[in-house]
């Protein structure tokens, strides 16, 4: 059996808050008040391609699951 097994790159805090141009801070109030969830690896927060997604979905009023089609 050959199964593929597909690993998606995570941000750490400081590569997305280099990416959105916010301030390490900034990311963790958002965690803080529970608006983008991390995958917690041990004390590190990583971000997940969909969540940062569906935050910025979020953020801008447009619905991500509708936006496909």
């Amino acid at each position: 059996m050959n199964a593929a097994l597909q690993v998606t790159r995570l941000l750490d805090l400081k590569e997305l808050a280099d990416a959105w141009r916010v301030s390490p801070h900034t990311i963790r109030s958002w965690v803080k008040q529970r608006r983008l969830n991390p995958t917690r690896i041990c004390a590190r927060l990583l971000f997940t391609p969909a969540e940062c997604e569906r935050f910025l979905s979020a953020r801008n009023g447009v619905d991500a699951t509708t936006e496909a089609r």
